[in-house]
């Protein structure tokens, strides 16, 4: 008798160890719903765009995996900035890991910010589902409002926004002649404007400035507006320019590279615009402006760049000379934070090396940097 009791007893325990067990291994089986936690950015620019959303589970299911999702207003409203989904569902068939939410943008040239909205999910079957939400951040390109400039009116270069790079730096991966310093001779401020100078204190010496916001003063899309007075001369290599901020770990050409204005002294009515990137190696796409009448070494000009989550444009003096759509460049790394650049190079492998026709000093003067956003 006591011993079928225990018969019994056994029976009972193991049936509770099995369930337990089977339960937990179905739970380990149930794929999570993984979903990226920063929002998503697309600009208003383009008129019939949309934004796409990815979602992925994190392993792959036997089962078929459904969600539902809708958008709801934040500071975006359905029908001006977006258009509303109330009730839309992803289906991951079995195998399945990766499915994409679109959700279509509404072109709106009133509102002058950013807006945001969000896309709500719920309803998981054979999926976990933790985190329920992405938002979505409409980038506003009218780019009215001052964010940050530099008039150089004071009375040193303002250290808490600038870096000084020393050095040649094997070259600076062009061949460059120049070594960079922090002396006043080739970096000062004087009666409102920035000189950058190269000079050659010897025969086939130069010295000259480079400076960087890095770390300190970085910015993702915008509308940037120089104003420069450039140097001549053959050798001579100006250049107003930006790499991105994540350089120390990803390197050149990953980071991406956008040249608002690159100039080579020998062609005194002409100025350059372009951006480099990584896909399987260094890319790279361009192009440039002349002058009608007189020289960018005779007196200033503006140069301006608009730079949207979908597209670049090059700007002289107002007018556009060049424009570059985001579906061009391929492995887009111009979604994050870049660092200005202002250095005045000497040599390279570009203008190649002064000849006995160039002088020194040379000086790039720039009066102000002011980036909208």
């Amino acid at each position: 008798m006591h011993g079928k009791i225990w018969f019994m007893v056994l029976l009972m325990l193991h049936g509770l160890v099995s369930n337990s067990c089977k339960k937990e291994i179905g739970s380990s089986e149930m794929p999570e719903v993984v979903l990226n936690n920063a929002p998503a950015l697309v600009g208003e620019d383009v008129i019939n765009s949309s934004v796409s959303l990815p979602v992925f589970l994190s392993g792959a299911s036997d089962e078929t995996v459904t969600l539902s999702y809708s958008t709801q207003d934040s500071t975006a409203e359905a029908g001006k900035n977006y258009t509303a989904v109330t009730s839309g569902t992803l289906t991951f068939s079995p195998g399945e890991t990766s499915k994409t939410i679109i959700i279509s943008i509404l072109h709106d040239t009133v509102g002058k910010q950013d807006v945001y909205f969000k896309v709500k999910l719920a309803d998981p079957v054979n999926a976990v589902l933790d985190n329920s939400e992405l938002i979505v951040r409409i980038i506003n390109v009218d780019f009215a409002s001052l964010a940050w400039g530099d008039e150089f009116s004071d009375a040193n270069l303002n250290t808490a926004w600038w870096n000084y790079e020393q050095g040649n730096n094997n070259g600076w991966g062009n061949n460059e002649l120049e070594v960079y310093t922090n002396k006043t001779e080739n970096v000062h401020l004087d009666s409102g404007y920035l000189h950058i100078t190269a000079l050659s204190p010897s025969a086939n010496y130069y010295t000259s400035g480079r400076i960087t916001t890095q770390g300190k003063k970085e910015f993702t899309y915008g509308k940037i507006v120089l104003r420069a007075k450039l140097p001549e001369g053959q050798g001579i290599w100006p250049a107003l320019w930006m790499l991105g901020s994540n350089i120390s770990t990803i390197s050149w050409p990953g980071c991406g590279e956008i040249d608002i204005m690159e100039y080579l002294g020998h062609e005194t009515n002409k100025v350059y615009g372009t951006v480099h990137w990584n896909d399987n190696g260094h890319q790279y796409i361009g192009s440039n402006m002349t002058l009608l009448t007189g020289t960018f070494h005779t007196s200033f000009h503006i140069f301006t760049l608009v730079w949207t989550p979908n597209r670049f444009i090059w700007y002289v003096d107002n007018q556009q000379y060049f424009e570059k759509e985001r579906l061009t460049i391929s492995k887009f790394p111009f979604d994050l934070p870049q660092f200005f650049i202002f250095n005045l190079a000497v040599g390279g492998n570009w203008p190649g090396p002064p000849d006995e026709n160039t002088t020194f000093p040379q000086h790039m003067i720039v009066d102000y940097v002011r980036v909208y956003q």
